[in-house]
């Protein structure tokens, strides 16, 4: 895996010969012809949006060369890169551009070609079915060549380049600002053979779901809560645990969990009784750490508080579970609206503004559980 995410990643060069010109086109639509079912998924995906206004908006106020770097995760070939910066418009990146992209490229994101394809030879993992096929080079007598298979498809290392922080980058608190695959590889999951793609791409489906998408997160988490009275006196026991999450939960430090109890009372009134934040909170120049309560794989979060109303008009308890999937970039580019106002074009300002609206969007209601205050009891 080294040498296949080894960056700056080489171009591609010149397709060969015999190649259709189907073949020859590196963009995504190109592939989709026969990897169709891929494609769809990839389309609806969050690689397939890597190249977003929330990146964008930074060419402005960020140094090139530190631009640049984000286009090794965000934009992985050279000739995407291209399309984002000056810096990779040397002849030979645009000369290959030129024959492996003929039609251009609208979305310069990770495409297929980013993780499938290292100078004109397609690489996978092995087929579902034991075909008779040697894999293990390419074969003019099939489509672009055949493809090589590399197990390393199916392995968490695969997604480690782009999934986990560099050794030399920022450390807080002991810990690099990203550790999904450090989190994983400490985890029981990993000791068990889970990997990344077991969860994130089931049956090879290019969709990549994670803390945005509502269900998944739904299928990974279990709450539970347990109320009783004394006295008029409510005690509160309430735990949300990770089931099947290989990392903690949430990982990284932009996405927020929030747990919510409320008392309900007879008019309809809601009474915020406790409120806690699940995520690693760090300050928005990310060189402090404040604090870190996220969950561990397999690990819970235990919330106990006791409630006595003043009156008998509690009706019902609540507990709201809610994610904020981009709470850092939020506080960040809200900070940045502010601070660098006068510095931004109109364009970048308005590319900014609209980001921020989309991750304030991007929040949403994961759990709701309610209970009853019993008749028999006393209010």
């Amino acid at each position: 895996m080294e040498s296949h995410w080894n960056h700056p990643i080489q171009t591609q060069g010149i397709p060969p010969s015999h190649f259709s010109p189907l073949e020859k086109n590196m963009v995504p639509n190109a592939c989709g012809t026969c990897h169709t079912k891929q494609f769809q998924n990839w389309e609806k995906s969050f690689h397939a949006k890597s190249i977003g206004k929330g990146l964008l908006w930074q060419k402005e106020i960020l140094p090139q060369k530190e631009y640049n770097s984000c286009f090794h995760c965000h934009s992985p070939l050279p000739e995407t890169k291209a399309e984002l910066s000056n810096g990779y418009q040397t002849k030979e990146i645009l000369n290959s551009k030129i024959h492996n992209f003929p039609d251009g490229i609208k979305n310069p994101s990770i495409i297929c070609a980013s993780c499938h394809i290292r100078n004109q030879v397609r690489f996978g993992p092995p087929p579902k079915t034991n075909l008779a096929t040697n894999n293990s080079k390419p074969n003019d007598k099939l489509p672009h060549n055949g493809y090589v298979v590399k197990t390393e498809f199916e392995s968490s290392n695969f997604c480690k380049s782009c999934h986990e922080s560099k050794k030399d980058g920022v450390i807080l608190n002991g810990k690099k600002l990203m550790e999904v695959y450090s989190e994983w590889e400490n985890s029981q999951f990993a000791k068990n053979g889970v990997q990344c793609q077991n969860c994130h791409m089931p049956n090879r489906e290019h969709s990549w779901k994670g803390i945005h998408d509502k269900t998944f997160v739904q299928n990974s988490v279990l709450p539970h809560w347990q109320i009783t009275e004394k006295d008029g006196t409510y005690s509160v026991k309430a735990e949300l645990k990770s089931v099947g999450v290989g990392h903690m939960f949430p990982t990284y430090v932009v996405p927020k969990i929030y747990l919510r109890f409320y008392a309900i009372t007879n008019q309809n009134t809601r009474i915020l009784l406790d409120e806690s934040m699940i995520g690693r909170f760090v300050n928005t120049d990310l060189n402090e750490e404040y604090f870190d309560t996220r969950i561990k794989p397999n690990g819970s979060l235990l919330v106990q508080f006791e409630y006595k109303p003043r009156d008998h008009s509690i009706q019902e308890f609540l507990w709201e579970i809610e994610v904020n999937p981009d709470e850092q970039y939020i506080r960040s580019f809200e900070e940045q609206l502010t601070s660098k106002k006068n510095l931004l074009s109109k364009h970048s300002k308005k590319i900014l503004e609209e980001s921020l609206l989309e991750k304030k969007n991007s929040r949403y209601l994961l759990f709701t559980l309610n209970w009853r205050v019993p008749v028999s009891l006393p209010q």
